[in-house]
């Protein structure tokens, strides 16, 4: 599928404070002998925050309860001083975060405590790029992945300009002029406690299922923005989910492998269609986690 595809220039991740503006050019021939020249020029703040959203969820892939935590720790400390203190002289006082979690009841006190914790787990979990999800071996054990549909829409407005460089005369050449350039990034071995967001994948030139999935999405989104897009993985999935693939909402009328999910037709974008129809025989549920 390479057909001389060349990365010029590379993205080099400096401290926050000293993020500089980075530019990316790739050069190749396709299969019908087009010479095609891309340059993506990511702004210093746009490199800065890729950068940020990447420490926040290598974080919390590889250490949920410690982040989710540190991130809630303080807050829920006030909240528990602010009970004691405002509840009646002859209400039971929480002594202990321990005892509060250990204690859910109906009194105002415990009330108040677990609707605070609610609202801080939420927007701890917005804070740290992630959403939660049920571990497929023990419901007890601690499961997040990265949040798709937030990180796509935080990201794809920096990728516009990459993606309008795509545009054809038809929608379905677009597409099919990224599937092209997208085979030609190697692919690196599935990591379930690490993501690389989409401008880390393109510094690397090395993206997993899942990134390679979130990168396609913030590209077919300006191409096609009138169909919807869903990340689609197996159920048995964990932290940065693998496998993983983009599909497309099959009235799009793009060509390539349909799936039925949910009785919805979806047209696959990225992934092996192979491995797709090897989980749906062997009965492992399939989730469509549409991104808009």
């Amino acid at each position: 599928m390479m057909r001389s595809m060349t990365l010029m220039g590379a993205l080099l991740f400096t401290p926050l404070a000293l993020a500089e503006p980075q530019s990316l050019q790739w050069q190749w021939r396709s299969h019908d002998g087009q010479e095609h020249h891309i340059r993506f020029d990511a702004t210093a703040r746009d490199v800065a925050t890729s950068h940020r959203d990447m420490q926040r969820l290598d974080a919390a892939l590889n250490a949920p309860l410690e982040t989710l935590f540190a991130q809630m720790g303080q807050k829920l400390q006030h909240t528990l001083t602010a009970i004691n203190q405002s509840s009646p002289a002859s209400a039971p006082k929480f002594s202990t975060l321990d005892e509060a979690f250990s204690r859910r009841d109906d009194t105002p006190e415990s009330l108040q405590f677990w609707q605070a914790y609610h609202q801080y787990q939420s927007d701890a979990f917005y804070e740290m790029r992630i959403a939660p999800c049920v571990h497929p071996s023990n419901r007890n054990l601690p499961c997040v992945r990265p949040n798709y549909s937030q990180l796509f829409y935080g990201l794809k407005g920096a990728l516009r300009p990459l993606a309008r460089q795509f545009s054809q005369a038809d929608m379905p050449r677009s597409v099919a002029l990224v599937q092209e350039w997208l085979a030609a990034i190697p692919s690196s071995g599935e990591q379930m406690e690490r993501f690389a967001p989409p401008l880390q994948a393109l510094q690397r030139n090395l993206a997993d299922s899942d990134e390679r999935a979130l990168l396609m999405a913030a590209l077919v989104a300006e191409l096609a923005p009138q169909y919807p897009l869903s990340i689609i993985y197996p159920d048995i999935s964990v932290g940065s989910v693998s496998p993983a693939w983009l599909a497309i909402s099959a009235d799009s009328g793009l060509k390539g492998e349909t799936v039925l999910i949910n009785h919805q037709s979806h047209v696959l974008l990225t992934g092996s269609p192979l491995l797709v129809q090897q989980m749906m025989l062997g009965n492992i549920r399939l989730i469509s986690e549409p991104l808009y």
